[in-house]
């Protein structure tokens, strides 16, 4: 079992969830102006999208619990019983399969030019992800600034 994946996942639905319903509770309980309407309907949406993450995280973690379980039973070696006794082999022999010097399968493409596997990498640097998060919370700030009421 990916037991690092499942953690990590689990860790990370359960926090996002917890904010959104923390978010929501102190909607309710913080202080807000008498004739402000939005205060049960944000909670209410906070609760909701809290309840949502939990329940996509448990969704996305079983899943991979069940992937898991199918690849770890496909893993399993299976061996197909037999009616009988083995077979003879066939009058004309078995040719070169499995003989030392035999022609491998794919040998003909290097022959002709036809190219083959070829590996290929990518480089990230550290700096990678923290700029992304730091682009991130810039684009966040200037849309609040933009989208505030003027």
């Amino acid at each position: 079992m990916p037991t690092r994946e499942i953690v990590g996942k689990s860790v990370a639905f359960g926090l996002i969830a917890a904010a959104c319903i923390g978010g929501g509770l102190l909607v309710l309980y913080g202080p807000h102006a008498y004739n402000d309407y939005l205060n049960i309907p944000l909670a209410i949406v906070l609760f909701g999208l809290g309840l949502g993450v939990a329940g996509v995280g448990a969704l996305i973690v079983a899943g991979i619990v069940i992937d898991a379980r199918i690849r770890e039973r496909e893993a399993r070696i299976h061996i197909a019983p037999r009616p009988g006794p083995l077979a003879v082999p066939p009058a004309w022999g078995m040719a070169d399969v499995g003989r030392p010097g035999a022609r491998e399968v794919g040998d003909g493409a290097a022959e002709r030019g036809g190219g083959g596997a070829r590996v290929m990498s990518v480089a990230l640097s550290n700096l990678d992800a923290p700029l992304v998060i730091i682009f991130l919370l810039i684009w966040t700030v200037g849309f609040c600034i933009w989208l505030a009421p003027r």
